[in-house]
């Protein structure tokens, strides 16, 4: 009974961790005083929200506590270090990242980088996973 309890489990962790390497998810990095970040809050992210694309995707909010500061590892859960890992410190904001199994593929700053750059990378790679 232990042995078939156990080799459930393990079946488990591999179906779970399958299912994590497949995510597609975007990454938005923001700070309270930053005057472009709120107005992104405000005006586009329910829109991408709602959108075909922003349900398509896992959505992660990564907040500093101000533009003068980097954001740093200790801004991020413990689950999403592996960004950290991979785009290290990061001046500017609104920052956003495009993730797809595990990998940072794009990164855009500003609302114009959303606009130009991450949003029709997003589409691309949600067009190839048709």
């Amino acid at each position: 009974m232990l042995r078939l309890a156990l080799s459930l489990l393990l079946l488990l962790s591999a179906s779970a961790a399958i299912a994590q390497s497949k995510a597609i998810e975007v990454f938005y990095l923001g700070t309270p005083d930053c005057p472009y970040c709120r107005k992104w809050e405000s005006q586009t992210r329910p829109g991408f929200l709602a959108s075909p694309e922003g349900k398509a995707v896992t959505y992660v909010e990564i907040r500093g506590e101000t533009l003068r500061q980097p954001i740093v590892a200790r801004h991020y859960p413990a689950k999403y270090q592996w960004v950290y890992e991979q785009i290290g410190d990061s001046r500017g904001v609104p920052r956003f990242l495009l993730a797809e199994d595990g990998k940072v593929l794009h990164s855009a700053f500003g609302t114009d980088g959303f606009d130009k750059v991450l949003l029709p990378a997003l589409k691309k790679v949600l067009a190839r996973r048709r």
